[in-house]
């Protein structure tokens, strides 16, 4: 008959009561390491002059601005908010919590949800621009954001009423005609027939189908940005989160299959959005030390989006340098075996060393 393991029992208890500990906070825990992070890139403190030029590749990519995307997402019964960085092509959490009810949220949630959001920056120093999908379509919430001097990006419902400068009819943008290839910019529309918020602007966007594929309908962006090119290069930003949550849920730390109870779910969320952020960062320097390759194992195509996230290559470059800890005994005694690749084991291990380095 089979026993099960006391040490096992033990060890399963333990975390049971770390993850009730009240000191796995958000606020308390992530929020201070968010802050200290945010002032030491914009300082530039502490970076040595490639971590600078880093750095400002990618602010000029998002020009200037400190992006965040607001999305919801359903963990089985659990309706969450997140609030993610984006960084590069990837998303940085943030901040994350419940909704307290299912469905979409409302206007009053979403405001305390982002003002959690806004304390992480100083606005009026550190420009910050919030990225919505259809869920955040509320041309009050859009004003709000304005209000506080922040700039956004809400995509919008087919049925958004907006009003052209000039004129005192409203009309209703997804009966405007649009087709596929087109776009258009509208500067200083209002919206809302009954509150007449504005004035904003309006970026439409329809793709081009490619061999009878595309998109089913256009994109509707109400922004106070400028033009239309920034519009639509900050919007596309926003598909980081998707993959983040596709991370975090299946393909990688699978936090859709476990069964903790309500007390333990949110520590346990705090910590995979720390190793997340980790994981992430690592392999955007592994990248840059062009160690990817060696880490990965990957076979990238010319002209072609890479196939390994950065998040997946923080994680081989961990599997490395933890299994060459672990295994070194054996591993040793088992390259004396093969003099004559002497030469390709010593790339391993120079590759290794810069795999340390990078940590």
């Amino acid at each position: 008959m089979f026993s099960p393991n006391p040490f096992k029992k033990s060890r399963i208890r333990n975390l049971q009561r770390f993850l009730t500990l009240p000191q796995l906070s958000i606020k308390l825990l992530w929020f201070p390491l968010i802050k200290y992070w945010i002032r030491q890139i914009e300082t530039g403190a502490t970076l040595n002059r490639q971590q600078r030029r880093h750095l400002q590749k990618l602010k000029s990519q998002h020009s200037g601005f400190w992006i965040v995307a607001i999305d919801r997402t359903q963990w089985k019964h659990r309706n969450v908010f997140m609030a993610s960085l984006m960084w590069g092509t990837h998303a940085l959490p943030l901040y994350c919590e419940e909704v307290g009810h299912q469905g979409n949220s409302d206007l009053a949630c979403q405001k305390r949800l982002i003002k959690q959001v806004l304390r992480l920056f100083k606005s009026k120093q550190y420009p910050v621009l919030i990225l919505g999908d259809r869920e955040f379509h509320s041309p009050k919430l859009a004003d709000w954001l304005e209000s506080r001097g922040v700039s956004f990006c809400l995509r919008q419902r087919k049925s958004l009423h907006f009003k052209l400068p000039n004129t005192s009819d409203y009309a209703i943008i997804g009966n405007q005609g649009f087709k596929p290839g087109q776009s258009e910019f509208y500067t200083r529309v209002w919206c809302n027939k009954e509150d007449d918020i504005g004035p904003m602007n309006l970026a439409v966007y329809w793709k081009r189908k490619y061999r009878g594929k595309g998109a089913k309908e256009p994109w509707y962006i109400l922004t106070n940005l400028p033009t239309l090119k920034q519009t639509l290069a900050i919007y596309r930003c926003r598909w980081g989160i998707e993959q983040m949550f596709k991370d975090m849920k299946t393909s990688g730390y699978n936090l859709e299959n476990t069964r903790v109870i309500e007390a333990r779910f949110f520590a346990l969320l705090l910590l995979i959005m720390m190793a997340y952020t980790l994981a992430t960062l690592y392999g955007q320097r592994l990248r840059d030390g062009s160690v990817d390759g060696y880490a990965a194992r990957i076979q990238e195509y010319i002209n072609e989006p890479p196939r390994t996230s950065d998040f997946r290559v923080g994680l081989y470059g961990y599997a490395w340098i933890f299994s060459m800890r672990l295994w070194a005994d054996w591993v040793v005694p088992l390259l004396a075996l093969k003099p004559h690749k002497r030469l390709y084991f010593q790339r391993g291990f120079e590759a290794l060393s810069l795999m340390r380095q990078a940590l």
